[in-house]
């Protein structure tokens, strides 16, 4: 029988022993089972591991790192079963790394890694510290009628909400977002990448959302991604980037979409290598167009990208 151990062994290819990782950075490592595991355990080994997220969270450091393993599927599903919790990572927690480890060891996009649903809040996970690192997490966000993934937000009182600068957002499943909240959310900080994560199905399914209330706001990077249209369906919108700076989107896939992304005047950035499925009709960066782009934006360029009827992307600047 394949363990948590063995899991975390395949993921990182390195000893399970309690804390051998922390020679890496002079810093612990944590476990999470919720199927097996206890809050009243120590967390420092697989045999001894958490059953909820937040309390690995709250018992961790500075670039700690938190592997989560995911739950056995309820009974008559296919799915692993969730955690409900209300995840906040604070301030303090700069740098942690929350990784979760599915059976098949981590690898690819992760639709059997572990899944989180929230409890009550209006966001599963909540980061409020810089240099976060996320990745093999699915998250359903049909709480409370939609609410968001994961929310960038920084700490209320700080004039940028700059504590959530460089994140990393990488191979994590997005599901059932809404068109008010989006699956990853970015309210303050800036320089977050997120790479090679799947956004879909739902009717509205904002799958990222740049918010540039706050400022700074820049310097993002999104790319690798797939966005996914509602079972062959169009959705209403896969990506605001408002008036986010030096955004770069590059080498993702847009399926079925009202619009595809929008953005407003003062944004800048580049949009290239990627793909945007509006089956046989052309799809055009415009004010008017699916790449919705206002004529007086014009420090947002695009590059090398298709329409799914092999045409390239027109953005004539109108």
């Amino acid at each position: 029988m394949t363990t948590f151990g063995d899991m975390v062994k395949q993921f990182g290819g390195v000893p399970v022993g309690g804390n051998d990782f922390a020679g890496w950075f002079d810093t612990d490592v944590w476990f999470v089972d919720g199927d097996n595991g206890s809050d009243s355990n120590s967390g420092s080994k697989p045999t001894s591991a958490f059953a909820t997220i937040q309390k690995a969270i709250d018992s961790s450091s500075t670039q700690d790192t938190i592997y989560i393993s995911a739950k056995a599927p309820d009974a008559d599903a296919s799915e692993p079963g969730t955690y409900e919790e209300d995840l906040t990572i604070s301030y303090a927690k700069h740098g942690l790394r929350l990784i979760g480890v599915s059976p098949n060891g981590g690898k690819g996009i992760p639709f059997f890694g572990p899944k989180i649903k929230n409890a009550a809040a209006v966001a599963l996970l909540t980061v409020n510290a810089s240099g976060v690192y996320i990745s093999g997490l699915q998250f359903n966000c049909t709480r409370n009628s939609g609410t968001y993934g994961i929310r960038l937000q920084g700490v209320a009182g700080y004039a940028t909400l700059a504590g959530s600068v460089g994140a990393t957002i990488t191979n994590c499943y997005f599901k059932n977002c809404s068109a008010t909240y989006g699956g990853i959310s970015v309210y303050g900080g800036y320089a977050t990448t997120i790479g090679h994560c799947t956004f879909g199905p739902g009717t509205d399914c904002l799958g990222i959302n740049l918010d540039c209330n706050t400022v700074p706001n820049n310097c993002h990077t999104i790319e690798f991604c797939n966005f996914k249209s509602n079972n062959g369906a169009s959705v209403a919108l896969h990506m605001s980037l408002e008036n986010s700076k030096d955004v770069n989107v590059n080498h993702c896939n847009f399926d079925q979409a009202t619009k595809f992304i929008t953005v407003v005047d003062g944004c800048t950035g580049m949009i290239s290598n990627c793909t945007f499925n509006d089956g046989s009709t052309a799809v055009t960066a415009t004010n008017a167009g699916k790449i919705e782009i206002p004529t007086a934006c014009d420090e947002v360029g695009i590059a090398g990208c298709w329409g799914g009827d092999g045409t390239a992307v027109d953005a004539d600047g109108a």
